[in-house]
């Protein structure tokens, strides 16, 4: 009985510690970061030797990367973060308004995502040569299906 007890007191602490930080656990789960409409980067450096980069072509990945990887990794977190907000508003049956709003601020990171990966794509059309691009294309095709 005293351990049933016991049980029933950490379990209803935990609750309380749950229910205390909004589910937070909850707010983001897997394959909550938005699938990319492309997303050739790490194809590129999977396939260096096959695409046959030279080491200039290699240093300019490796600086585009350096330099667009933070902005990247920030808007995915944000879309996660905002996801996890959503999924708790409508849950909680927040009003209408904050639900939309939400929405909202998840299209707009979206659209920022798909930017980056559009200028991403744009980056490596102007490190490839056309005809490495075109091998690289058919690899992502290639992976698609």
């Amino acid at each position: 009985m005293q351990y049933t007890l016991n049980t029933l007191r950490r379990g209803a602490i935990v609750l309380a510690l749950l229910t205390a930080t909004g589910f937070s656990w909850a707010k983001s789960v897997p394959g909550d970061a938005a699938i990319p409409v492309v997303e050739l980067m790490p194809l590129t450096m999977k396939h260096e030797a096959d695409l046959k980069l030279s080491t200039e072509q290699i240093q300019s990945l490796a600086d585009y990367r350096k330099q667009a990887m933070p902005g990247r990794i920030g808007v995915q977190k944000k879309i996660v973060e905002l996801r996890g907000e959503l999924r708790l508003a409508i849950l909680d049956n927040k009003p209408a308004a904050e639900r939309q709003a939400l929405m909202q601020r998840i299209a707009e990171a979206e659209v920022e995502h798909f930017n980056g990966r559009d200028r991403c794509v744009e980056a490596l059309r102007k490190i490839l040569s056309a005809e490495q691009f075109a091998q690289l294309s058919q690899l992502y095709l290639n992976g698609l299906r």
